[in-house]
């Protein structure tokens, strides 16, 4: 590995929006020129941002300045516990300040930050080891070797970093970041583990620093092209950091000079609308059910969300009915401000991005590729939906400690989500490989069927899934949650449906309750679960 160290470029020969045709990794592809090519010179840029405040989360805030000058003897600390280049560091932590010090730190000091899941079990904990077999875990568990962590450092071990760091060069804080190649990995992160054990991630420092440039380029916020003197933003994160979505909203507001306001713990509405009004945020994203779970809340209305300019959202597609009751409730973000992405783990960040008037042209799409995302679908059916293949020098190099062929030898990434893409271009989701019931010989998408079910006036949230049935394979079930004081019955809803879906996209077995649907880190919809309840428990509705 080259760690050979050099003063950074100006960031006018450091982002760029061309984009070429090249090889990487050993493949064909696209890539930005110019762009930064390691993690220092993407940072590069941030010394001017050095008196905005950079990090909040309770009574904790931290400047840009403390931060940066923090990261040096931070990375110091790794080293002094035997951390070398080339190693795991993982991260099992819940969200502070004292985390993202833990991940820059452990770059500065040219390991590879390995971000588990603070909701792990044991069993889950044990496998993260075994697979990635860190030299250091930092965590906050209260008693990590009972967890068979034997060599640990909690974050807070850290935070002497941010108030006795000496005054330092903030420039060649950066420029002392080392210089691997650019397909050397750089971070590991898991899947969710939902349907298997977790998966150890791996992607490169291209992979990294090419998401970043597309989210950046996308919103006309390249570093060349931001006013120093205009007010910072401000964006609120509740997303797990150790999720892709939440590690690059982390870097993207790092660079755009950006303030992060960290919530404390679990997903909580109502910690969000406090923060919204307090620390008057202007973006707030995540997936779906975040925002019906804000936009329900009871005490919505009593806030004043007036400083709030973005809603972006990802992780699953969109119902109109939810984007109809955002602009609803929220009408200055009828013209822009809401939008909707698709990505996942393997693919190292988002690959898809829609605006406004995208989601009001063409309801369900994710949008159209970034400039360096290749697209296309595999064995399309009649109507043109089939697996989606993606290359994009975001894409991870490939599981850690497994060559299932997840990505082929020309870089395509095989990605496990079913869609088409409509004559402009547009990809709509049309659900998961391993998300579609085959009920009787007919495939049914599930997502298709909880779009329809979402435009209901009474449901606020609905999954959908496959059960055995000993005649025709699988049968549909599907779990609403329904609104206060307005519970729909299985008749009424399979009344709505008709004609809205086939008769073989109808569900035949119901729950309908007022209680939230479970969740995954990242709030996403554990269906492992409720189709656990229903193999396990009686009663279910029939009809």
């Amino acid at each position: 590995m080259n760690t050979s160290r050099a003063k950074l470029p100006p960031l006018t020969e450091i982002w760029g929006t061309e984009v070429a045709e090249t090889r990487y990794a050993g493949h064909p592809g696209r890539v930005y020129r110019p762009r930064p090519t390691s993690l220092g010179e993407m940072l590069a840029g941030l010394p001017r941002w050095a008196e905005r405040t950079f990090l909040v989360q309770g009574r904790r805030r931290i400047s840009f300045s403390a931060f940066l000058r923090a990261i040096g003897p931070a990375a110091d600390a790794l080293t002094a516990r035997g951390v070398r280049p080339g190693d795991h560091v993982m991260i099992l932590a819940y969200n502070s300040p004292d985390w993202v010090l833990a991940l820059l730190a452990a770059w500065r000091a040219g390991a590879v930050p390995t971000l588990g899941n603070r909701w792990w079990s044991d069993g889950e904990i044990a496998h993260g080891l075994k697979l990635t077999r860190p030299a250091l875990v930092i965590t906050d568990l209260p008693a990590p070797a009972a967890h068979g962590i034997t060599d640990a450092m909690a974050p807070a071990e850290l935070a002497f970093a941010f108030d006795t760091a000496s005054e330092a060069d903030l420039q060649a804080v950066l420029a002392d970041f080392p210089r691997p190649d650019e397909d050397a990995p750089a971070l590991v992160i898991f899947t969710s583990g939902s349907t298997g054990a977790p998966k150890g991630v791996v992607l490169s420092h291209r992979s990294v620093i090419a998401n970043q440039h597309n989210l950046l380029s996308r919103s006309g916020r390249l570093p060349v092209n931001l006013d120093e003197s205009a007010p910072a933003p401000v964006a609120l994160v509740c997303t797990p950091l150790f999720h892709i979505g939440g590690v690059s909203n982390l870097i993207t507001n790092l660079i755009i000079g950006g303030k992060v306001v960290l919530t404390e713990g679990r997903f909580d509405a109502g910690e969000v609308l406090r923060l919204i009004e307090t620390e008057r945020v202007q973006t707030f994203g995540g997936v779906p059910t975040m925002a019906i779970r804000v936009l329900e809340h009871p005490d919505f209305d009593s806030y004043d969300l007036s400083s709030l300019r973005s809603w972006p959202l990802g992780g699953a597609p969109v119902p109109p009915s939810l984007l109809e009751a955002m602009v609803r409730r929220l009408p200055r973000l009828e013209r822009r401000g809401l939008g909707n992405t698709w990505g996942m783990s393997e693919s190292g960040g988002f690959l898809t991005v829609a605006g406004n008037r995208d989601l009001a042209q063409r309801p369900g799409t994710v949008g159209r590729p970034y400039p360096v995302v290749e697209l296309r679908i595999a064995d399309p059916d009649e109507h043109g939906s089939g697996e989606i293949l993606v290359r994009s020098p975001t894409v991870m190099l490939g599981y850690l400690g497994l060559d299932d062929g997840t990505v082929d030898s020309d870089g395509w990434l095989h990605t496990g989500d079913v869609g088409h893409l409509d004559s402009d271009g547009y990809l709509f989701l049309d659900g998961r490989s391993k998300d579609i019931v085959i009920r009787g010989g007919e495939n049914i998408a599930c997502a298709h069927v909880e779009t329809a079910l979402a435009g209901h006036p009474d449901v606020v949230e609905v999954a959908v899934f496959g059960l055995p049935h000993p005649d025709l394979g699988e049968e549909l079930a599907a779990v609403v949650v329904h609104r206060d004081g307005a519970a729909p019955t299985a008749a009424g809803l399979r009344g709505y449906l008709t004609g809205r879906l086939a008769y073989f996209e109808i569900p035949t077995r119901w729950r309908i309750q007022a209680e939230r649907l479970p969740t995954l880190a990242g709030e996403k919809i554990d269906k492992k679960t409720l189709r656990a309840t229903f193999t396990d428990a009686d009663p279910a509705a029939r009809g």
